[in-house]
């Protein structure tokens, strides 16, 4: 199955998300199981990655290996702030934003800035 070139770096970007240490590109490829691109194409999306600061290369003796340039979480909360700041009504955003989240959700949120505010 072709993914596409996001779908591609999307799933690249899970792996280091969930690898416990930095990984060479055969270890990224073997992640694939039976559905692994190319070695090539994996260095590519990799390099591209490492272009827009999502990934860490680094150049070991023996292996060169890659690990996300931060997690995951950081990655989503930049991505929401950039979001948040780029709108013309940050308002509407929030307030869609708030009433989209399920219960549980919620709930983190309100205790959050519950001791955010006592913080103060």
């Amino acid at each position: 199955m072709a993914r596409d070139r996001g779908q591609l770096e999307a799933d690249v970007m899970r792996q280091l998300w969930d690898a416990d240490r930095p990984r060479t590109a055969k270890e990224i490829q073997a992640g694939f199981g039976a559905d692994a691109p190319a070695i090539t194409t994996l260095l590519t999306v990799l390099d591209r990655l490492r272009r827009k600061g999502l990934v860490n290369r680094s150049d070991a003796r023996t292996n060169i290996t890659f690990s996300a340039a931060q997690s995951e979480s950081d990655r989503i909360v930049g991505a929401m702030l950039q979001s948040l700041q780029e709108t013309g009504d940050r308002q509407a955003v929030l307030l869609r934003f708030a009433g989209d989240l399920d219960n549980s959700d919620a709930e983190v949120l309100r205790r959050a800035l519950e001791g955010r505010t006592r913080r103060r």
